[in-house]
């Protein structure tokens, strides 16, 4: 048994520490998501070494629980709340990955009444889903729906807003012209300030090309969205964790912050390996933006959670 743990208790101080080196390499940047996992972990070890007394695996133990409790405490502490009165604009977004093979639709729909969000935004959105969603049409009026990146004869990449809220100016922005990947810019019509909704779904960092894919979006969505005046919400897909350097560069050179500080890191994916949760799906908002709440809904047949967030815009 002491040999197991031994083993264990390394890999998980050796993970524990290359999760910070992500920007040096793509496999580093992939043990950067699964600081949860290795905090759980270094938990039962040090149970283990404390029980069997080994003052040496207890200090590495220790010492691994203290690296990922870093990152992980500050997600769980109250940022600074408002109150909330009549006088602010409420909005709740609702962000669904579908998985294009999911064919539970009535899930998904049933979901939408149950949350009443102002503005339901869906991702990997293929022709059929697309055409089941249309029941929402008649709660939400307007509409903004782009099917892109024809896989195998299929649109399997889609990304469809439904919202109670006019949709203004509505652009498609290309973020990767090799992969011919794009994001959804519109403006909510809100009484005072237009406020910019963008919705992206990144490329998935599997492979070198992809990866660096995905960081070349991370880039140029960084740049369209540091020089746009009014604020903005950025909602989406990611394929990346809290704790990827390039995420934290995109948030950093924008100016967004996570919707879930202070609510905990509420892991969206995958649903089909609960051990192995982590956070790639974010709802991120300028300053002037105001996050209520923020959690995870029920699952839909989706390999990702729904992601509901509430908003007060002054």
């Amino acid at each position: 048994m002491r040999p197991i743990f031994i083993l264990i208790t390394i890999f998980t101080a050796l993970f524990s520490l290359i999760s910070y080196l992500g920007q040096f390499h793509q496999i580093f940047e992939l043990t950067s998501h699964f600081k949860l996992q290795y905090l759980i972990i270094s938990c039962c070890t040090l149970f283990f070494w404390i029980i069997t007394r080994k003052k040496l695996w207890i200090f590495v133990s220790l010492g691994c629980i203290l690296l990922n409790l870093l990152v992980i405490v500050p997600w769980y502490l109250p940022s600074s709340q408002i109150i909330v009165g009549d006088e602010v604009n409420k909005i709740r977004i609702l962000q669904l990955n579908v998985f294009i093979n999911n064919q539970q639709y009535n899930r998904a729909i049933a979901l939408v009444k149950k949350e009443n969000p102002d503005v339901a935004v869906f991702l990997e959105v293929g022709e059929k889903w697309a055409e089941e969603l249309k029941v929402l049409r008649q709660s939400y009026p307007y509409v903004f729906h782009n099917q892109d990146n024809r896989i195998f004869g299929k649109r399997i990449f889609g990304k469809l807003i439904y919202s109670k809220i006019p949709l203004e100016n509505q652009n498609i922005k290309i973020i990767s012209k090799s992969y011919k990947r794009t994001a959804l810019v519109t403006q909510l019509k809100v009484p005072g300030k237009p406020i910019f909704l963008i919705v992206t779904h990144l490329a998935i960092p599997i492979t070198k090309v992809s990866f660096q894919v995905r960081n070349q979006e991370f880039a140029v969505l960084a740049d369209y969205v540091s020089k746009l005046q009014s604020p903005v919400i950025v909602v989406g897909d990611f394929n990346t964790s809290l704790w990827s350097p390039y995420y934290q560069q995109f948030v950093q050179k924008t100016g967004l912050r996570n919707g879930r500080r202070g609510f905990g890191i509420q892991p969206s994916w995958p649903t089909f390996l609960p051990l192995f949760y982590i956070p790639i799906d974010h709802c991120l908002v300028s300053p002037e933006i105001q996050v209520f709440n923020s959690y995870t809904g029920k699952n839909v047949g989706s390999d990702h959670l729904p992601l509901i967030t509430d908003l007060a815009i002054f």
